[in-house]
């Protein structure tokens, strides 16, 4: 298995995020953020180069600028067909607003849609959109840092899941914080609530995120639900008082995500409103980590936090049919690589189930990093 670096020093390249399709239609250029620093969360002042690497050369093409990122999730950039032609999507400053801008990078034309994308729908030219500006305020490391001294609400009526129309770059609030709130049997935690982690299933009809509240001393309160696009159906499925972390729809019904809901902290498998939890991976899947499904649904990738005295994060393959787990590699991250500035490897898919990409410091720089796994997945 070959596994080499997409970009190189002395600047840093990153993506972001896992499960995302990272790479254009011809798998050949790949999104990426460009900065000069990786040493702090990125203030209000600091810019990053929006980009596309070439996958031949590694040559990193800038784009754009946008000063709406942070280390952990880039810009939420997204590839979209809308009928404009080849877009991405990247996340920007408005005044004391985030929207999303699209970019061809053909024609260098570009539009504005009216709220900041952290999710993209696979079969209408849809997102969904999330406010990244009260992240900052909740939890900082997926926030983008801003000055605005507003009052934010602990569960505002005009403020959480937001659908964005990538065709007339419109936005409605389909589903409120404080709709979510109301919804508890009982309200768990008197304080700030926010919004984070959405994903559309894989027919585009329900979307699964993560409603949090901070309780104090840098924790914070976990539940998981489930709602249809139109903001209708709202499904608690893991309550608040659980663990709940990383996730990823397997089809249109069942989900696959870290919890402790069945006692330990483990991957489970479930379905949508069934809740008929069982544990996924024994032996071979860590307690948690970053997992996404190849475009065939026939492997799961995914990674760990750093592990020991060496703190090496390990990036593995598991096939669902035989729960077989072939490892990709094991990359070490120095220790001041933590908390807001630690990279998580995030490892996506490309378009093909041919290779994986991920972000790493083991190098000496945060860059990305591709591993060839065709040998593997190849039917």
């Amino acid at each position: 298995m070959n596994v080499e670096p997409m970009t190189q020093g002395p600047l840093h390249h990153f993506f972001g995020y896992y499960g995302v399709d990272a790479w254009d239609p011809a798998n050949q250029r790949h999104l990426a953020l460009e900065t000069d620093f990786d040493d702090h969360r990125p203030l209000s002042t600091d810019v990053a180069k929006v980009g596309l690497v070439d996958r031949d050369t590694g040559e990193f093409e800038t784009l754009a600028e946008t000063s709406a990122f942070n280390l952990q999730q880039g810009s939420m950039m997204h590839w979209i067909d809308a009928g404009f032609g080849t877009e991405f999507t990247y996340n920007d400053w408005e005044g004391n607003r985030v929207v999303s801008r699209t970019l061809n990078p053909e024609t260098g034309e570009r539009r504005t849609i009216d709220g900041a994308v952290a999710a993209i729908s696979p079969t209408e030219p849809i997102g969904l959109g999330l406010n990244f500006a009260r992240m900052a305020h909740c939890r900082p490391v997926v926030g983008y840092d801003n000055v605005w001294e507003e009052n934010w609400e602990d569960h505002p009526e005009d403020d959480g899941l937001t659908l964005l129309d990538f065709r007339d770059g419109t936005s409605k609030l389909i589903l409120s914080i404080a709709d979510v709130v109301r919804a508890f049997p009982e309200i768990p935690f008197e304080g700030r609530y926010w919004f984070n982690h959405v994903y559309f299933n894989t027919d585009g009809t329900r979307v699964l995120f993560l409603c949090r509240a901070g309780v104090g001393d840098g924790q914070r309160m976990t539940s998981m639900w489930t709602v249809n696009t139109d903001g209708s159906d709202l499904e608690l499925q893991i309550p608040a008082g659980r663990k709940t972390s990383h996730f990823a729809w397997r089809d249109d019904e069942r989900i696959l995500a870290s919890s402790d809901v069945l006692g330990e902290m483990q991957f489970v498998e479930f379905h949508d409103r069934v809740k008929d939890f069982e544990p996924f991976g024994a032996g071979a899947f860590p307690s948690d980590g970053h997992n996404a499904f190849s475009p065939d649904r026939r492997w799961v990738v995914c990674d760990t936090y750093p592990i020991g005295e060496e703190r090496l994060s390990e990036v593995m393959l598991y096939e669902m049919e035989t729960g077989e787990k072939s490892v990709i590699g094991h990359y070490h991250s120095d220790p001041q690589y933590t908390k807001d500035i630690r990279c998580d490897l995030h490892p996506r898919w490309s378009r093909d189930g041919k290779t994986i990409t991920f972000d790493s410091v083991h190098g000496g720089t945060r860059q990305i990093w591709i591993a060839d796994v065709s040998d593997i997945t190849k039917s």
